[in-house]
């Protein structure tokens, strides 16, 4: 059954916020994944509700079933046990996703086509990237437990990724870490512009309430 959908204006709260503003809230409902896990071009910054689907490492497939009953603002999460060996992701189906308002994908396996996927505008983050198209023709499971990145991912939890990587939300902490997130964010930008009003490094942690 799917989980209950994040509300599209909390979702672009948590895309203003960088994920290490949301790691900094230091929450127990917030887990980062693997730095193995990387985006595969400079313009992938998304926030989206997690779906789910595990593919099977021995005969890799694109998961088109999965894509074809994501809902807008899902990212998709493909959970591969870390195979490399074949890309399960590609141009098509990041164009596709884009027409139907998918957020992101995020997986522990390969992609291909990235000048294709950076021209279509979509954020996709993997382990590795390789030429070589899946050879299977099924997927496992839809919608279920995964793990990726080292994080156990259910879905309706949330995914924020940016340039520094990707970030796991538990789908009943989301209000709190994104407020939580923006608190930090303020008070970041509350030291930059101490720093820029001639303040010392220190002194402008300190006034911020961040000196020890």
């Amino acid at each position: 059954m799917d989980a209950e959908p994040v509300a599209p204006a909390v979702l672009d709260r948590l895309e203003k916020c960088s994920t290490a503003a949301i790691a900094d809230t230091k929450h127990e409902g917030v887990a980062t994944l693997s730095p193995e896990i990387k985006p595969i071009h400079t313009d992938c910054a998304f926030a989206g509700t997690v779906r789910t689907v595990v593919l099977d490492p021995s005969a890799l497939w694109a998961p088109v079933r999965t894509l074809d009953t994501a809902r807008e603002d899902d990212v998709v999460v493909a959970a591969i046990g870390d195979s490399a060996d074949e890309a399960v992701w590609g141009e098509l189906l990041s164009t596709y996703a884009v027409t139907n308002g998918v957020r992101g994908m995020v997986t522990d396996g390969a992609v291909r086509d990235v000048a294709g996927i950076r021209d279509a505008g979509f954020p996709v983050f993997a382990r590795a990237v390789t030429p070589r198209g899946p050879s299977g023709d099924e997927e496992v499971a839809r919608n279920v437990e995964v793990t990726v990145g080292g994080v156990r991912i259910a879905p309706g939890d949330v995914l924020v990724g940016d340039e520094s990587g990707v970030v796991a939300i538990e789908g009943d902490a989301v209000e709190a870490v994104v407020s939580a997130a923006e608190a930090v964010a303020e008070t970041e930008g509350q030291v930059a512009r101490l720093i820029d009003d001639g303040r010392s490094l220190g002194g402008a942690f300190e006034d911020a309430g961040l000196g020890g």
